[in-house]
């Protein structure tokens, strides 16, 4: 099994509409899934139905774009989602301004118990954090 899935897609849309497109439902259900839902802050549910099959998870970071269209200005959104009793997966979107548009970084790890053997941020106050590495710590 692939651990990670990377991808760079290069936009001439701006980083505000790429954001849209990424964290507004409505923009969502036009090319990632049939149903979207996500609470845009850390702890937020997360839940997506992708050909009748349910995804759900939760948000892990929400950085929006600053708006103020400076080349490199980088927008990020990070969530863990999984269907049934699948291990479950990281996805991070990257918005990167660039001249003249926008790149999209897509990355996927995955599974769980492969990230798990790091420690990986829960959303909270105090940085907690799970996995082996707190016991290393």
């Amino acid at each position: 099994m692939t651990d990670l899935l990377r991808r760079d897609l290069e936009l001439s849309a701006s980083p505000e509409e790429v954001w849209r497109a990424l964290t507004d439902p409505s923009w969502l259900e036009a090319w990632l899934a049939d149903e979207a839902s996500l609470e845009l802050w850390p702890g937020g549910d997360a839940r997506f139905v992708v050909d009748g099959r349910e995804l759900t998870g939760w948000v892990e970071e929400v950085l929006p774009p600053p708006g103020d269209g400076r080349s490199g200005a980088v927008a990020r959104l990070s969530f863990w989602w999984a269907a049934d009793d699948e291990p479950a997966s990281r996805v991070e979107l990257e918005v990167i301004a660039t001249d003249p548009g926008t790149r999209l970084r897509v990355v996927e790890t995955r599974p769980l118990e492969v990230l798990d053997l790091i420690g990986v941020p829960l959303p909270g106050q105090g940085g907690t954090r799970f996995g082996p590495a707190l016991i290393a710590a």
